[in-house]
């Protein structure tokens, strides 16, 4: 049901428009199939902490996601904009590794995860 949802809205063009995501600045690995998320915000950061059982054991990920049920391969995760889970062999950042957008990831942060930190609010002229 999780995935669907992010489905629908990924596909709808006019909820991207106007739409901008500043990107994902870091992931760490809490234990089990838990992150916590550093989101960028205006001259602040935001803070998840989201557990991604139900996302990748509970429900079908697809094909691409199925490698992080393999909790090895899951701690291994970072944040470079994107959350990534770079190649198990080699560390590279390259076809063997996973990624997810950031707009997917806030997604699932905002409707799923628990907010730890939020960003302060900045008039900005």
């Amino acid at each position: 049901m999780e995935w669907q949802a992010w489905q629908t809205l990924a596909n709808d063009e006019i909820h991207w428009q106007n739409t901008s995501e500043r990107g994902l600045l870091k992931a760490e690995w809490l234990g089990d199939y838990c992150l916590r998320l550093w989101f960028e915000a205006v001259l602040d950061v935001e803070i998840y902490e989201l557990d991604f059982f139900a996302l990748l054991i509970e429900e079908d990920p697809g094909p691409a996601l199925l490698p992080l049920r393999d909790r090895e391969r899951f701690q291994f995760v970072k944040g470079d904009y994107a959350l990534i889970w770079p190649n198990p062999d080699n560390g590279a950042y390259d076809g063997a590794a996973i990624d997810l957008a950031p707009e997917c990831v806030r997604f699932f942060c905002e409707r799923y995860g628990k907010l730890v930190k939020p960003a302060r609010s900045i008039a900005v002229a």
